[in-house]
């Protein structure tokens, strides 16, 4: 409920302050509970459904290997120091961007022409990640489908070695776990979308309530008056149409229908 109070500053200016009962309002959005948790699982099933026919599912195929500043014969020349193992993190960076480079994809193409990839979608589907304060890269391929994920990371795996060392002379790279062919899809996780639907569908529906309440300015009750106005309620007239066990006669007042009580006359000096 709202109440309007005009009061008068020293300019002679109106001030209005507006005291709100927030009583009314969470009477309305209980009374719209059941809108809107329904809103909101009408969201959840939506997104849901949405995501599953228009986002394929996506499978991973993954190897690691080991990078080095040093080839296989320097090693076993020279003791490792601190500062060859701080040049070979420094490395891992540097294989990090060569291996999704199209060069690469050009010598995984050498090693399995019968790849079904393109220099534009490789970036796509490689990914790298360097482990914190290692010397270990890990390789991810994802793509939609499940043995082509697993033939391109394949390939990389084989090709890799070789080819970094041509690109990055005096270094090596020996890979330490292969790639193995998915065996469950990698994403997307549609029960995510779910939840996102969800959230909306209820934020949506909640804004529909909150919005169709405040537009509403009926007069619903002798409270709304006296809150709204400031006025003092004189009389109430019955709503006719809610009038129970009640009828109305032509003669302007109501009363009570019995089993003995009759319908006066209308008919006014009749035969008797």
């Amino acid at each position: 409920m709202e109440k309007e109070i005009v009061t008068k500053n020293n300019n002679d200016k109106s001030v209005r302050e507006i005291e709100v009962n927030l009583a009314p309002l969470l009477s309305a959005l209980l009374k719209k509970l059941w809108l809107i948790i329904l809103g909101a699982i009408v969201g959840a099933l939506l997104f849901y459904t949405v995501s599953i026919i228009l986002i394929k599912p996506t499978y991973r195929s993954s190897f690691t290997a080991f990078v080095n500043n040093q080839t296989q014969s320097q090693i076993q020349k020279n003791a490792v120091s601190s500062a060859d193992l701080q040049a070979s993190r420094e490395l891992v960076q540097t294989y990090s961007r060569i291996l999704t480079s199209n060069n690469m994809l050009k010598a995984a193409l050498e090693f399995d022409p019968q790849l079904d990839i393109d220099y534009d979608d490789f970036s796509a589907y490689v990914t790298t990640e360097v482990e914190d304060k290692t010397q270990i890269i890990k390789v991810n391929v994802t793509s939609q489908d499940s043995n082509g994920s697993y033939n391109i990371a394949n390939a990389i795996a084989n090709a890799a070695p070789d080819y970094m060392k041509t690109v990055v002379e005096g270094s090596s790279m020996k890979i330490v776990d292969d790639p193995k062919p998915p065996k469950a899809k990698f994403g997307p996780n549609y029960f995510s979308y779910g939840l996102l639907g969800f959230v909306i569908g209820l934020l949506l529906t909640l804004v529909y309530v909150l919005v169709k309440y405040f537009r509403d300015d009926t007069i619903k009750s002798e409270g709304d008056l006296e809150g709204r106005y400031n006025l003092p309620v004189v009389g109430i007239i019955p709503n006719l149409n809610e009038t129970k066990g009640m009828d109305y006669a032509s003669y302007d007042y109501y009363y009570y229908k019995t089993p003995e009580t009759k319908k006066p006359n209308k008919k006014k000096g009749g035969k008797k």
